[in-house]
């Protein structure tokens, strides 16, 4: 039987340890913290999850919550101007429900489930010393960690990504007390200043809740919470943005606390893509997955969701590999193939953070056709069918055009 080690217990490393006991591997999976401590600590993030997402955890019967959390069915979003002015509203039913399931929860639950199913759980903060020593003991070692030492032993790869700072500087916390729809996801588009974002998300403690994220410009009127030292004033920091910069929101907010003192963040994220493979001192060669070597902003929401299809593809080329050596020709090609997929991923990501001329015409234009909304928003769910209309000015005015002009076929029809 072969024996894999994995470096990491967030929603890669968990899914891919828990994936491969099912196909009949021995597996390690190395945590820093134990589940009782990951269930305590602060959020890890607030990460929603798209339809083709959700079905990979069902699939491995993974979804524990699916009874009891909200899901988002609608999205509501808004473009205002920096004065605080509401130039455009849309709304659009999703296909298939959208999910943020408290990954406090989710993981301390999985790592539970993974030892249950047979897998050898560690505690145990792994530094590039000890991971070169265990890395022998393995027929395959792959490291899942989004910071830190370990992945920074991949390096950068300049092709895919150029960023050398962050695009925006982030905050966000979980509460109650909204006067909002459980079912919707409200995402509000500044332009030049940030994004505000509110959506329901199960809490930790099995309840209901919201979740608000900022999205801000740095530098920019909304750039305010770097220096925030507690969830009290982040919380009144949170109210006085939105009253200021989006007044029409303020009555959602007036009454909402923090569902904990503890339940914010804040911080900044350099989008990077690093080359899969690293090197250790003894020669051994160990895999990076998910944020380990695909680094996104949250703006898009891809950062779970490419790391669970990641990992899923991962454990596919795995078993088909049978009995063969995971040698850096392999590794280096089932990244290769992720990328094919994980590219335009990363372009919806960019296209957000730095938005291009011709972005305001596609939001204008799915004001007007639901049909252009719903393409855009399954392009959270799924990025390469945004190609090439959402990345490209003269695509994109052939893709409204063809679709403006069969919503006039239709009403012309209709009328008749």
């Amino acid at each position: 039987m072969r024996r894999i080690g994995i470096i990491g217990a967030g929603q890669a490393g968990l899914y891919l340890g828990i994936s491969l006991l099912e196909a009949g591997y021995r597996v390690t999976l190395f945590s820093e913290y134990t589940p009782e401590a990951i269930l305590a600590s602060k959020p890890i993030s607030t990460t929603m999850l798209m339809p083709d997402a959700l079905e990979l955890e069902r699939n491995l019967g993974l979804n524990f919550w699916d009874d009891d959390s909200p899901s988002c069915e609608e999205i509501h979003s808004n473009i205002s101007d920096a004065d605080g002015n509401l130039i455009l509203v849309m709304s659009n039913i999703l296909e298939k429900p959208w999910q943020a399931v408290d990954q406090r929860l989710k993981f301390s639950r999985w790592m539970q489930e993974f030892v249950c199913r047979g897998g050898e759980l560690v505690i145990q903060k792994m530094t590039p010393l000890e991971l070169d020593q265990c890395a022998p003991n393995y027929d395959l070692v792959l490291v899942s960690v989004g910071k830190g030492s370990l992945s920074s032993l991949f390096e950068q790869d300049v092709q895919k990504s150029d960023h050398d700072k962050p695009k925006r500087h982030i905050a966000g916390g979980i509460f109650t007390g909204l006067k909002e729809d459980f079912s919707a996801f409200k995402v509000t588009n500044i332009f030049g200043v940030g994004e505000i974002m509110l959506f329901p998300f199960y809490h930790k403690d099995k309840k209901p809740a919201f979740a608000v994220g900022f999205e801000a410009y740095p530098g920019g009127v909304m750039d305010r919470f770097l220096g925030v030292q507690s969830g009290q004033e982040l919380l009144e920091l949170s109210k006085q943005v939105i009253q200021e910069l989006t007044p029409w929101n303020y009555e959602i907010v007036e009454n909402m606390e923090l569902t904990d003192d503890k339940d914010w963040l804040c911080g900044a994220i350099t989008p990077t893509v690093r080359h899969a493979i690293a090197h250790l001192p003894s020669g051994a060669t160990v895999m990076g997955i998910a944020d380990t070597v695909i680094l996104h902003d949250p703006i898009a929401a891809q950062g779970g969701n490419n790391a669970l299809k990641m990992a899923h593809l991962v454990t596919q080329r795995m078993i088909e590999h049978g009995n063969l050596k995971f040698d850096e020709s392999w590794m280096q090609a089932v990244f290769a193939e992720f990328w094919e997929y994980a590219q335009y991923a990363n372009a919806l990501a960019d296209c957000l953070l730095t938005p291009t001329p011709f972005l305001q015409n596609i939001l204008a234009a799915m004001a007007e056709n639901p049909e252009i909304a719903r393409d855009y928003f399954q392009g959270f769910n799924h990025p390469p069918s945004l190609f090439p209309w959402f990345f490209d000015a003269e695509e994109c005015q052939k893709y409204l055009a063809r679709k403006n002009s069969r919503t006039v076929e239709s009403n012309y029809v209709a009328i008749l």
